[in-house]
């Protein structure tokens, strides 16, 4: 027989079985058990006689420590054939097993007490010993009659529920708490998994804990390591808002956040600029070491071109340019004269790339007849100096408004007033042609006192009925630690150094140089400084003459174009004069006309006439010849065919030759066709007459 407890597939927890039997109890019969729907039918408890016989188990009420407790007993005790009716059997699930006093702590008594469905198998009858004879008809007198039947139990819920209740399908099922789930309460509700799920017991529930997810998901799972290590052992499972981790309290990775519960933002690091993806808390990204910026996004001053080796080191010419280049294209930012991605070759119309030049390049001068120069070789650098601590080397000054005397000189250098604005006015060796100090510095070198700074000071330049104003380019700049007090201020002769705006043009700029007339330092009154004496000790001007060491890169050598020659195009060439006679170097240079007779002077035009001709332009056979000047070819002027190569004459209506002025002693007319000599009458020459 096989009956089923009240729910099929519901488990319980059974501690006892009993069996009340009509008839006499059989002689072995056997209780098996099912511990899962469908499983295997496991022993319970063995009735018998003769166990090692029928069942091959010793007959055994016990156990001892250690043993294994899922074991079936085989007893004789209920196997007598008395009593003949009314005969108990009572089975205890755990009488005789040693944990039975520990149940809560066993989980191989909690297995072994765990039934779906219990089956009783009656396996032989008491027979009186008429199973000897074999006689069937008394044998088939016997038979086995259950009058009761019992099982005591309750639902298998482990702990986590008080009652039993069917479901929506009808199947009995625990009504689990503790945050437990499952027909059995046998596991913890999905998002319950902190901690690993336990039998409730009367000293502890041990429910469910909640996963700690920060708010960020609804899913997680045990992981017994995570448990080991930390105590939690909810680990969550699609995080949400970018975080990561075990409890979703991190952002994931290449997110950040400002605080523990603000959102997670992207840390968009530059791929190619930043060492890594990941940003710190405050969201900056650490940068390679040529790359800057929060998200190391641009290159750091002084490099360009971000890719994925960081960025290039620009590379400008630091006479050329004007600060660091772009940091995306690398381009540099030239001075007005220069170009070039670099800033490392001079515009069209200039040349001789300087770092002190604002401007980079010199504008070319070339008298105004070309825009095509570059450095002239065979040119060095010479200064025109002034040392005051020797002399005052026929410097003079004056008051502003009073007259001229001269500079007040000590072998400290000339002394400058500091109550009066003064004016001091330059010697020759300063003046006339200057030019080859355009784009120069001009120093002034003053002795001041401690603490102490020079005089405001002013350049005033003077040429070629031009007058500027020039400022110093830069902060008095004391110089080394062996000439204490000693201040210099530096004037450059160019255009961006004037006062004005906008600036003389840098064609009149180099114009008024090559005549420079008067070189004028104005001190405009003295600094605050606490006290004692100015004095100016030295003026340089720098310039430059032929020769070879330093090399003087600023000295111009131009193309010149047809009809101009010379180092600066200072001449006309050959066949070309003044458009303007004695009109000098700046004046065009126009062709001679002189009708392919000869050349002219350069200068004043007048030609120098050959092929027989004369005149301002070759326009005039010479006395004695005769012709047409004006086509140009070399026998345009043919010998008069009169005696003595006498003078002659065209006329022209008949284009006949006359002779004007017959020797004494000879008259008549001797006329010919214009033509060339060999056309003569036969018997005549050219000495003969009529």
């Amino acid at each position: 027989m096989g009956p089923r407890l009240p729910t099929a597939g519901k488990a319980y927890e059974i501690t006892y079985v009993r069996l009340k039997f009509h008839t006499s109890r059989p002689e072995s019969f056997a209780i098996y058990k099912r511990s899962r729907a469908g499983g295997p039918w496991e022993p319970y408890q063995y009735y018998s006689a003769s166990c090692q016989t029928t069942y091959g188990q010793p007959e055994s009420q016990y156990l001892r420590p250690g043993e294994d407790e899922r074991v079936a007993f085989c007893t004789s005790e209920f196997s007598d054939i008395s009593p003949l009716s009314g005969g108990n059997v009572a089975f205890s699930t755990l009488e005789g097993r040693p944990s039975a006093y520990n149940f809560e702590e066993s989980p191989v008594l909690q297995d072994w007490v765990t039934s779906t469905e219990l089956l009783i198998s009656l396996d032989r009858l008491n027979t009186f010993g008429d199973d000897i004879f074999k006689d069937p008809k008394v044998l088939q007198s016997y038979y086995y009659a259950v009058s009761d039947f019992s099982v005591g139990g309750r639902c298998k819920c482990n702990g986590h529920a008080s009652e039993c209740g069917p479901n929506e399908e009808g199947r009995l099922v625990c009504r689990c708490q503790h945050n437990t789930t499952g027909p059995d309460c046998e596991r913890c509700l999905p998002f319950f998994q902190d901690r690993p799920w336990a039998r409730g017991t009367a000293e502890a529930a041990s429910e469910c804990l909640p996963c700690n997810c920060s708010g960020h998901s609804e899913e997680c799972m045990f992981d017994r390591e995570l448990f080991r290590s930390s105590g939690h052992g909810g680990r969550c499972l699609r995080c949400r808002d970018h975080t990561a981790g075990p409890h979703c309290e991190r952002c994931r990775e290449n997110f950040y956040r400002w605080k523990p519960r603000t959102p997670c933002q992207p840390c968009d690091c530059h791929p190619a600029g930043s060492l890594h993806l990941q940003c710190n808390d405050s969201g900056t990204c650490i940068c390679k070491p040529t790359v800057t910026g929060w998200k190391c996004d641009r290159c750091l001053p002084g490099f360009h071109s971000l890719s994925e080796g960081g960025c290039r080191p620009c590379a400008c010419n630091p006479a050329g340019s004007l600060g660091t280049c772009d940091p995306r294209s690398g381009r540099c930012p030239c001075k007005e004269n220069v170009e070039g991605n670099l800033c490392d070759r001079c515009r069209p119309g200039t040349f001789s790339l300087q770092s002190h030049s604002p401007a980079g390049c010199s504008s070319c001068f070339c008298y105004g007849h070309s825009r095509v120069c570059a450095a002239a070789p065979h040119f060095r650098e010479y200064h025109i100096l002034s040392d005051f601590r020797r002399g005052a080397e026929g410097w003079r000054t004056r008051s502003m408004g009073g007259p001229e005397h001269p500079a007040q000189w000590s072998p400290r250098g000339l002394l400058l007033d500091p109550e009066n604005k003064e004016e001091l006015t330059a010697p020759e060796k300063f003046l006339g042609d200057q030019r080859f100090s355009y784009g120069q510095p001009l120093t002034l070198t003053f002795r001041v006192p401690p603490r102490g700074s020079p005089i405001p000071a002013r350049l005033r330049l003077e040429g070629a009925g031009l007058t500027l104003t020039l400022r110093h380019s830069s902060s008095p700049s004391h110089l080394d630690a062996r000439q204490p007090g000693e201040v210099q201020l530096k004037f450059l002769l160019q255009e961006t150094s004037e006062d004005v705006d906008p600036p003389l043009p840098p064609f009149h700029f180099q114009r008024l140089l090559t005549n420079l007339s008067a070189l004028r330092i104005q001190a405009s009154g003295h600094s605050a400084s606490p006290s004692g004496p100015v004095f100016l000790t030295e003026v340089r001007l720098t310039s430059a003459r032929r020769g070879l060491s330093p090399p003087a890169s600023w000295v111009e050598t131009c193309s010149c174009p047809r009809g101009y020659t010379g180092q600066f195009c200072e001449s006309c060439a050959l066949g070309y004069k003044r458009e303007t006679p004695l009109g000098g170097p700046y004046v065009s240079c126009v062709p001679c006309t002189c009708n392919q007779h000869g050349t002219c002077d350069p200068n004043t035009g007048i030609c120098l006439c050959g092929h027989h001709t004369e005149g301002p332009s070759c326009e005039h056979c010479l006395p004695g010849f005769y012709g047409n000047p004006f086509t140009g070819q070399a026998d345009d002027c043919q010998p008069c065919p009169c005696p003595g190569q006498s003078a002659c004459m065209t006329i022209p209506e008949s284009r006949e030759v006359v002779c004007t002025h017959c020797p004494p002693g000879q008259r008549g007319e001797w006329l010919m066709p214009w033509g060339p000599a060999s056309a003569q009458p036969p018997g005549v020459s050219p000495g003969s007459g009529v």
